[in-house]
């Protein structure tokens, strides 16, 4: 996206176009009032609501923490203050107004250019919430830069920088993981193997590419290289001209030739690892591809019970992602099972964090569905698609239901607890709980009240 809405970027977005708005120009829903107070810091205003009071602290401290290392990498101060707002869940996240487009499953959080607002949710996990936070002031730093130091200005500049998103994405990724992660090494293996490491050019204009990884082992390559400082240099010099210009100017090459010499190295350091390792196809066979299923993406699989069928989450040859039914031996799509559309009471479907769930008898599907503020947990029968129970539980961040072997409790996890308050939400806090089918009752397990307690699995007793 080269115009200039990419400037809402999301930090953590994987989704294709499938996964958008759902609402079609429509005003965004809002189903809470959130009633913001503002935590002042060196350099931050930091929106927050009562509930998130401990959290807030939390944060301020990492996005000072955060200000000095990038500060101090890329030789610049702000001016003036910078916005941080933050919502205590996804589900209070994609409520926001401060974007007119509606917030999808894949956003962990954005930046705007005009007013260099940073708006984030809590997740439970203070590694996810550094990571997220410093991705996004990189770019509060990138457009800082190119607005001269004041939010609202540079829009001229912006355009004549035209910068792509592998090198503003990239950067945020590199600044805020520091390297190529196991996540990144992974893409890079495979694209070596197959011969598919991109040139810069497909970077830019090949929409099949997805540039926030390549984007991140480029500007690893650059900062390991050249040291990070010529990073920031080159985003310092980009304001006086085009980004490839600025890029002679500091490193000596256009892009063309970093891109050929950034290939090369990939290649040189991942294709001796792949001696010794198998390729996929020579110790498994692909399922959902394609080709066999139709539709880009194939989410979340759950094997029935007796490994004949496979539940997952695609969007197919439509356009919302539902819950289909697939054989295992043949990859062909069956049928449906759950249209996301069916009902005006799910916007979503808890697909990019979550799976279904088979009852042992192979019987039933549970999965989980975004029902205005909160979450339910759905049971369907498989054998006639209809929905047999809904678990309206009142809590938010509802995942990875888990049936129990005897089929009588669901385990899911929810960013709702601890105490016997639902309600209440405590930062850092993901917890475990069951729902038992027979009496109707959710029980929080205790012992979990802190860190990010997820993906439960029952042992076979």
């Amino acid at each position: 996206m080269r115009r200039f809405t990419w400037l809402l970027l999301a930090a953590v977005s994987l989704m294709p176009v499938a996964l958008r708005a759902q609402y079609f120009g429509q005003n965004k829903v809002q189903y809470s009032r959130f009633h913001f107070k503002v935590l002042e810091t060196e350099h931050f205003d930091l929106y927050y609501y009562e509930i998130e009071h401990a959290a807030a602290l939390d944060v301020a401290r990492m996005a000072e923490r955060s200000y000095l290392e990038l500060s101090t990498v890329l030789r610049h101060q702000f001016r003036e203050r910078k916005p941080i707002i933050l919502y205590a869940s996804l589900s209070d996240f994609q409520q926001t107004n401060t974007s007119p487009d509606e917030v999808s499953e894949g956003t962990g959080g954005f930046t705007d250019f005009l007013k260099h607002r940073i708006v984030i949710p809590l997740t439970g996990s203070y590694a996810d919430v550094q990571h997220v936070l410093q991705h996004e002031m990189t770019h509060q730093f990138q457009y800082d830069v190119w607005s001269g130091g004041r939010a609202g200005a540079g829009v001229q500049t912006i355009i004549a920088v035209n910068p792509p998103l592998w090198f503003v994405e990239g950067m945020a990724e590199y600044m805020s993981l520091g390297g190529v992660d196991p996540n990144t090494a992974m893409w890079l293996r495979d694209a070596a193997q197959e011969g598919k490491v991109p040139t810069i050019h497909q970077l830019e204009t090949d929409p099949r590419i997805f540039p926030y990884r390549f984007g991140q082992a480029l500007l690893t390559y650059i900062g390991q290289r050249w040291g990070d400082e010529a990073i920031g240099a080159i985003l310092s010099a980009s304001r006086s001209g085009s980004l490839e210009g600025a890029f002679r100017r500091v490193i000596g090459l256009d892009f063309k030739q970093l891109g050929d010499q950034w290939r090369d190295a990939v290649v040189k350091e991942y294709l001796p690892e792949l001696n010794t390792a198998d390729k996929a196809t020579a110790i498994s066979d692909a399922v959902l591809t394609k080709e066999r299923s139709q539709g880009t993406l194939h989410l979340a699989p759950a094997l029935s019970p007796d490994g004949t069928q496979i539940a997952y989450f695609s969007e197919k040859d439509f356009y919302f992602v539902d819950l289909w039914l697939g054989n295992v031996v043949t990859g062909k799509a069956e049928r449906r099972l759950f249209k996301s559309t069916f009902s005006s009471n799910y916007e979503t479907f808890r697909f990019i964090n979550s799976s279904a769930s088979w009852s042992p008898d192979g019987k039933y599907l549970a999965f989980a569905g975004k029902n205005g503020a909160h979450d339910d947990i759905i049971v369907i029968d498989v054998a006639s698609n209809k929905q047999v129970a809904t678990v309206r539980s009142g809590l938010s961040g509802v995942t990875t239901p888990a049936w129990s072997p005897d089929g009588k409790t669901i385990a899911f996890t929810t960013d709702r607890g601890p105490g016997t308050d639902f309600n209440t939400l405590r930062f850092g806090n993901y917890r475990l709980a069951l729902y038992h089918l027979d009496s109707g009752q959710i029980e929080l397990l205790k012992g979990m009240d802190w860190g990010k307690n997820v993906d439960p699995q029952w042992s076979p007793d």
